[in-house]
């Protein structure tokens, strides 16, 4: 499982109402955000190092292809990872982002989980993405009077087994073994369905009020869902 472990953002950009959006889909996904507007903000507040930058072209400001060779040319910022997101669509326009040196070049049109798998890739080849290890993870769980094994793939509720279909098993899992903490559907659909099986927001949803219901008031009581936001077992 990937774990971004708070990393930080840069991004690059004077749409307001756009940065916003991109903004609230990495804090989604757990990272951290600064937001410069400029080519200058973005010089100043690289100095933090972040763990990669989001840049847009910003309306002719040399802040792309410019600000891209400029941070190439220096040292520390070498193998920084940079993405390119902008609304330009001519093969010139990327190739040029490229050629200078950005890691990806994105179209502002993307969707949030493209953009996010696109970004988790770029950190993952630049080795800012652990991988955790399933040896580190706990093979049971227990939660009152529910136990979840892993191992042997069951669950038993006051003593008594609950069959579990795989994805169902799966989700229940992973809210379970991170009680407390919230995840969002984007985050349940790539960690139990993998990125490269389209399924909607829904089939979440839909999994999530079956577990509800083979838990029975348990269920009820524990899987809550935080509107606006995700799921969790409550801690």
């Amino acid at each position: 499982m990937p774990n971004v472990k708070a990393k930080t953002i840069l991004i690059g950009d004077d749409d307001f109402q756009y940065v916003n959006w991109l903004r609230a889909t990495l804090e989604k996904e757990g990272y951290n955000v600064v937001w410069a507007q400029n080519a200058a903000e973005v010089m100043a507040k690289i100095s933090a190092k972040p763990t990669a930058v989001i840049m847009d072209f910003m309306r002719g400001q040399s802040i792309g292809i410019e600000l891209c060779r400029e941070l190439r040319n220096l040292p520390e910022f070498k193998h920084l990872p940079i993405i390119m997101l902008t609304r330009k669509r001519e093969d010139a326009d990327e190739a040029a982002g490229l050629e200078v040196g950005a890691d990806d070049y994105i179209h502002k049109s993307v969707s949030n989980r493209v953009l996010s798998a696109r970004l988790r890739n770029v950190l993952k080849r630049n080795g800012s993405i652990e991988t955790e290890s399933p040896e580190n993870e706990p093979t049971e769980v227990r939660i009152g009077d529910m136990v979840i094994n892993r191992q042997t793939h069951s669950v038993s509720l006051k003593g008594k087994d609950v069959f579990f279909p795989r994805k169902e098993f799966e989700l229940l899992w992973l809210l379970a073994a991170n009680k407390g903490k919230v995840f969002s559907r984007e985050i349940l659909l790539r960690r139990v369905w993998g990125e490269s099986v389209y399924v909607t927001d829904r089939t979440v949803d839909v999994h999530i009020c079956k577990i509800r219901q083979r838990l029975g008031e348990f269920g009820q009581e524990n899987l809550e869902t935080i509107k606006g936001v995700g799921y969790r077992i409550k801690a």
